[in-house]
């Protein structure tokens, strides 16, 4: 190899051609990467993704309790659908605005139970928490489970895009318990 590399170092007009050839692939790749702050490898979930999902889920909880309107619209997706336990659907900007005139006001959101499984490019919370507040005006107390999917964006950040609220009841915590809807509001 070094007395073929030789012979193509004496041939000045092969040198450059080369040289180029043999840089152009990598440069490309590390050009790449650098522009688009990505790794060669693909992301794959850790502890730290499911560390990060839990922060934001309390973030969640903290701004629910404080009606912060801020908090929550930087961790709703612009896409953001909710189902509230009356069965109200909501977008981002529904949501924000129920939470901001207190037609939801959350006094206590007491997690007993919270499970996260995480791929890729989304994240599912499945949480058990016993609730005191109001929903759309009305009051509300109770044990209810949550569904909350989040997705990475392109920087690498999570939002949550949906979550829907069952009201849970039964007597063992660990058996299969059957729900019932909050009652409408007129």
């Amino acid at each position: 190899m070094r007395y073929a590399m030789g012979k193509l170092r004496s041939q000045p007009a092969f040198t450059p051609l080369l040289r180029l050839v043999l840089l152009c692939p990598a440069l490309l790749v590390l050009c790449g990467v650098a522009a688009h702050g990505m790794s060669m490898r693909p992301h794959r979930p850790g502890h730290a993704d499911q560390q990060q999902i839990l922060r934001i889920d309390d973030q969640m909880r903290t701004a629910l309790l404080g009606a912060d309107t801020g908090a929550l619209d930087k961790i709703l997706a612009d896409d953001f659908l909710g189902i509230s336990a009356n069965g109200t659907l909501s977008d981002k900007q529904q949501y924000l605005r129920r939470i901001g005139r207190h037609e939801h006001q959350f006094t206590r959101i007491d997690i007993t139970d919270r499970k996260v499984r995480i791929q890729a490019s989304s994240a599912v919370v499945v949480t058990t928490a016993d609730v005191t507040g109001k929903l759309d005006s009305n009051p509300l107390t109770g044990t209810f489970r949550y569904t909350r999917v989040y997705s990475r964006e392109p920087d690498g950040s999570w939002k949550l895009r949906n979550f829907e609220a069952t009201r849970v009841f039964g007597a063992g915590a660990d058996e299969m318990r059957h729900g019932e809807p909050v009652a409408r509001v007129r």
